[in-house]
């Protein structure tokens, strides 16, 4: 059995924290997960048809319904349902970009921002996420990384003291070193110089609650108000 806790990495932004780590989503100590899901909002496989399998029926009856009402999602686009039978508050269901069609990094830019502006409506404090498109969608795991990182410190850049103050990527341990690399790789961008902390996670008690489905969705301006930020001073 391979050592995870060599796999964890934080970095601190003030009092909040951001975790690289190799980890279950579906049994990671937080508020929301979030689904990397397809457009028709379909559970059919891989981490989105495991979700839907624990959580049971009532995760794809809420995503059918909100089809129907609503209509199938674009890359970038988030909705979120009730978790059934899972332990989270909710599980926003983010729709990433396939390798090929365009424009990805900006895409996974916009699942990760409009997932966080989920959880800073609701005040889910803490949410975890896999590394958005990097499975069947096959984009790259640096594409990811940079997206990530771009996203998480824009957003609490321009938002401060407010939810989530936990962001956590739960990687495997094939993808958890490539990502990680990348992840690096942006924070030491010339205008980005940062510090790095380790620390040891803390798990935290869950409340379980049904909640409607939603959506929500980043206007171009408000794409534009996150790009303008000052990420020097990051990591703490």
């Amino acid at each position: 059995m391979s050592d995870t806790n060599k796999q964890t990495m934080q970095f601190l932004f003030g009092d909040r924290e951001l975790v690289l780590k190799v980890a279950d989503l579906l049994v990671e100590p937080v508020d929301v997960i979030v689904n990397p899901a397809n457009g028709s909002l379909s559970h059919g496989g891989g981490v989105a048809g495991q979700i839907s399998q624990q959580g049971g029926e009532i995760i794809q009856k809420e995503s059918d319904l909100f089809v129907k009402e609503h209509g199938t999602l674009e890359s970038g686009m988030v909705a979120f349902t009730s978790a059934g039978r899972l332990p989270f508050e909710a599980i926003i269901h983010a729709v990433g970009p396939v390798m090929g069609e365009g424009h990805e990094q900006r895409k996974i830019e916009q699942a990760v921002s409009s997932s966080l502006m989920l959880c800073n409506m609701h005040d889910w404090d803490s949410v975890a996420f896999p590394a958005i498109s990097s499975g069947i969608f096959s984009v790259p795991l640096e594409i990811s990384a940079r997206a990530f990182f771009r996203a998480i410190t824009s957003f609490w850049d321009a938002r401060m003291d407010t939810a989530p103050g936990k962001v956590v990527i739960c990687l495997t341990e094939k993808s958890f070193q490539p990502f990680f690399d990348a992840f690096q790789q942006a924070s030491k961008q010339p205008e980005n110089e940062t510090h790095q902390t380790f620390k040891t996670m803390i798990p935290k008690q869950l409340s379980e609650a049904e909640l409607p489905t939603g959506v929500v969705e980043l206007t171009e301006q408000d794409i534009s108000e996150l790009e303008n930020d000052d990420v020097s001073d990051w990591f703490k």
